[in-house]
């Protein structure tokens, strides 16, 4: 568990920010949000969601990874913080490049929370 700390200054917009991640097993990564909100993202689904250059047109957004591509069983062995916006993981198909913003996290839980209703 890493504690993130990145609270905006009097008067500033609240920004989407992580307060603590957690590994949930072998195949998901929990966060809390600053908001009080807690999300379990399964890997999978973040490393589908990478938007390196590798993985997406870099003019147009596209996806270019085929998901057949991505194991259902893939791994992070390593993650990290990227300041105190992101984090970066280093995957167990060798992947190592996206940055994942704490508002891409966010998003992309949201979107599948909502899917799952």
């Amino acid at each position: 568990s890493r504690r993130c700390v990145n609270a905006p200054g009097p008067g500033a917009p609240a920004r989407v920010t992580a307060v603590d991640i957690r590994r949930e097993g072998d195949d998901a990564l929990g966060i809390d949000w600053a908001d009080g909100s807690a999300s379990v993202i399964p890997l999978r689904e973040i490393r589908l969601a990478c938007g390196c250059a590798v993985c997406r047109d870099e003019l147009t957004g596209a996806p270019l990874l085929d998901p057949a591509t991505i194991p259902a069983d893939i791994r992070a062995y390593r993650i990290a913080p990227v300041g105190n916006y992101a984090l970066t993981f280093d995957w167990s198909d060798s992947h190592s490049t996206g940055i994942f913003p704490w508002e891409m996290l966010r998003a992309l839980a949201d979107r599948l929370n909502s899917e799952s209703r």
